[in-house]
Order: C-alpha cells, then structure tokens, then sequence
C-alpha cells in the first residue's frame, strides 16, 4: 500500500450528509468472501463492491449495521492494473454480478484465495493440511440454463432485470439482455418486457419470470418439466439423459455439468460394492456414476426429487439404483438408521447451501466410511462441516473448485475425504 492509500486507511472523509448518498473516501486491502474487498477505518469495516486491493477509491455506502458498512466503489483516486472495463452497463448496480471490474483469470484466482483462506481460518489449530485446489471452468459468458427476473416498472417503463445491490429496485437488463444468459433466454425475456410498455391496471405489480433452457427452447420451469441430454467420458463418451420436474432443481452451467460429473466419476474409486448419496435431488449423479458399484442408494428429503430420481434410473436404464424419502430432522428414527446402506463405504454428499445437518454429519462420524465425496456450493458451509469431519480420522485427498456461477460470488467445490489407510482400488 503506498503512503497516499495508507493515509486513508484510518479515517474517511464524508461528502455528502445524507445517509444513503453518503460518499467515502477507502482503500481496500484485501478480497474477503460475497464478492466484496474489505476496507478499515479505526471505527468501522467496510465491504465494497466494484474496489480492487490497493486501490484508492470513494465509494457510496448502502447499508450499515452497527461498525459495518456495505457500499459500491463509484470513483477512482488510485486504480489498479488488474482493473477493466466492465463489458455490462447494469454492473455495478446490479446484484447479479460481483467480478465484472476484473478479468476472469483474476476471479478464478480470487475464488482459489478465497477458498483457500476460508478451509485454513475453518481449520486452524487442527493440523489439516489442505491439497492443492484444481479448478475447473469453462466459458463465462452464456453459461446460466435457469433464471429468474424480475420485471417491474422505472416509472411508467415497463423493465425485466435483476435486483439493484442492497435493494428491491430492478435495474434493467441492457439493450442485449444479460451476459450469463443464452442469447435465447434474453430474447425471450427482452420480448416479454416489450410488450407491456405502458403501465395499467392490469400490469401494475412485478412479478418474477422463471426461465430454463431445454436445448434451444425457453421453458417457464415452474409451469413445465425439462429434460436434459448430455454426453460424458466415464471414461469411454456415454449419453445420459434426465428430467427435472416443474419448479425443481438443477445445476444451473450447462457447459460445466459433463466436466463436474466426469470429476466426480474420477474422484469415485472403481469396484464399490455399495455408494451411499445424501441429498440425491432428482439422480443425476447415480445416473452418470451407475457404473462404479453394484447398488446405490440415494437418499433426499423431497419426495417429488425421489420420485423423479427412479424416472431418471428407468430413463437410463440403470438397474443398480434405488432412491428413498428420509427427514435429517429424524434421521435417527427413519428406516435409514437400520439400513444396510450405511455399511456402504464409500458416500456422496450434496447438500443445499446451509450445509449437512448436524444427524447426518453425526451419522457419517457413527459409520465412519472409508471415504467420503462432498460437493458443495457454499464454501463456508462445507469448511464448517469438513472440520467436524475430518477430526474423526479422515485426510482431505482432493480439492476441486467448480466455477458454476462465472462473474458472481459463488462456486462450487468439491472435496474428497479418506481415511489414512485406506488403499483399496483408489483411482
């Protein structure tokens, strides 16, 4: 940090009185977690969007509770070399979006540091080492097949876009649609907001368009199921096709599902007799893994996702796989609990973004598999629970960051554990 950004680091000036205009003058010293750089001041911490490390710059602030702030970098005194031109009118002001002020070599380093820091903060004091982090990523640009946007009015202009960060207010979409959609997608939404250019009665309220790609066509997901075709090395080229049902989930990159699935594939040792999932969702990874054991069995809380799991299986014409409804709020009471499932050595987690409930990472440490696969797409959550996990005897083996979400805040990892002597038929 050079002596004019130092100067700053311990007071700000205020340019305007009013609370939500209120500009400061920071410089940011470091990339924290939520897409922001992190700046002090002897009395408060602020989160900034759109600010790099070193830099100097002033920036709005949106939000305060207590000693911390949240604002938006709107003008430059010192910029840094990393920093570019954002190729979106919406960013920063739009929420979508966290990583548009760098190249996305830059962000995929920044995710790396930030994962990386989060796992050695989770872990300190518990001697764990952490492996080196593999990253897979694909083309940014285009990548979302599901979305939902809103659309609302700027006075009587009738706008489709996403939320203004730290507000409900829509900032529209621009005049091409938005960058992480497929050009289809945004033709549809861009069609739709067109059409109702004045506000009336009829239209007077927002509402949220809730969009999915089935190959070339847009589909309103919470109205239609959507099939999906893709073509994975496991490790020969193998097809495999799955539906998700109205209003159900799925990985949201279609050009990395082929590459998670085929890490996964990798990460999973040949021969299993039994594999063991959590969180299943609706089979997708027991279609593409059907191959590795003799019987696996899938378990999710949602008894619609079992039910399209065991359509999924048939679809495949997979015969190892059978898919069942457990409550991780009863776990200890359900048909799991007694089930020869639990003597499968080698399990699969895919949990939500609040992470493993408590039951099963209690379960896991009960039955202790010789290893165990967790897929995640909150990193904070899955240092917390692996934490836990890895206190009762297991090593981290594999780290790998999957970047589902290119220009937002979020990835996705995946971490595999094992016990230290196990050595069967590893890959």
């Amino acid at each position: 940090m050079n002596r004019r950004s130092a100067g700053h680091k311990n007071r700000f000036r205020k340019r305007k009185t009013e609370f939500s205009s209120e500009k400061i003058s920071l410089s940011p010293r470091a990339w924290v977690n939520l897409g922001y750089s992190i700046a002090n001041t002897e009395e408060s911490t602020f989160f900034l969007k759109n600010a790099i490390p070193g830099e100097e710059v002033e920036a709005i602030v949106s939000k305060k509770k207590g000693t911390l702030y949240w604002g938006i970098a709107s003008e430059f005194l010192q910029t840094s070399p990393k920093r570019i031109t954002s190729d979106c009118a919406a960013y920063p002001r739009c929420g979508g979006c966290s990583y548009r002020h760098i190249d996305y070599e830059t962000e995929l380093e920044v995710k790396r540091f930030l994962l990386q820091e989060t796992l050695e903060r989770s872990f300190s004091k518990k001697g764990i080492s952490i492996p080196p982090i593999e990253i897979l990523c694909a083309d940014p640009i285009g990548y979302r097949n599901t979305a939902q946007i809103r659309l609302g009015f700027s006075g009587s202009k009738r706008i489709a876009g996403f939320y203004e960060e730290f507000s409900h207010s829509i900032v529209a979409l621009p005049p091409n649609g938005c960058l992480n959609l497929p050009k289809e997608m945004n033709d549809t939404i861009l069609k739709r907001s067109s059409r109702e250019k004045n506000r009336s009665s009829s239209v007077s309220k927002s509402e949220t368009l809730s969009y999915r790609m089935e190959g070339k066509r847009v589909v309103q997901y919470r109205n239609e199921s959507v099939k999906f075709k893709e073509t994975i090395r496991v490790p020969d080229p193998v097809e495999i096709e799955w539906e998700i049902p109205a209003g159900g989930f799925s990985q949201v990159n279609r050009f990395l599902i082929p590459l998670w699935l085929e890490k996964i594939y990798d990460l999973v040792s040949h021969s299993q007799n039994r594999i063991l999932e959590f969180y299943c969702g609706s089979g997708l990874i027991s279609i593409a893994l059907a191959s590795k054991c003799e019987v696996w069995s899938g378990y999710e809380l949602s008894p619609e996702s079992v039910e399209q799991a065991g359509k999924n299986a048939r679809l495949n014409r997979s015969s190892v796989s059978t898919f069942h409804r457990f409550s991780v709020l009863d776990l200890e009471t359900e048909s799991v609990s007694d089930s020869e499932d639990l003597n499968s050595r080698f399990w699969i987690l895919n949990p939500p973004r609040s992470g493993l409930s408590g039951k099963v990472l209690d379960t896991i440490a009960k039955n202790l598999p010789d290893s165990f696969l967790y897929s995640s797409c909150n990193h904070t959550t899955l240092a917390r629970d692996l934490a836990f996990l890895l206190e009762t005897g297991y090593e981290l083996s594999d780290l790998v960051l999957v970047d589902f979400f290119p220009r937002t805040k979020h990835f996705e990892v995946i971490a595999k554990a094992v016990k230290p002597d196990y050595t069967s038929s590893s890959v």
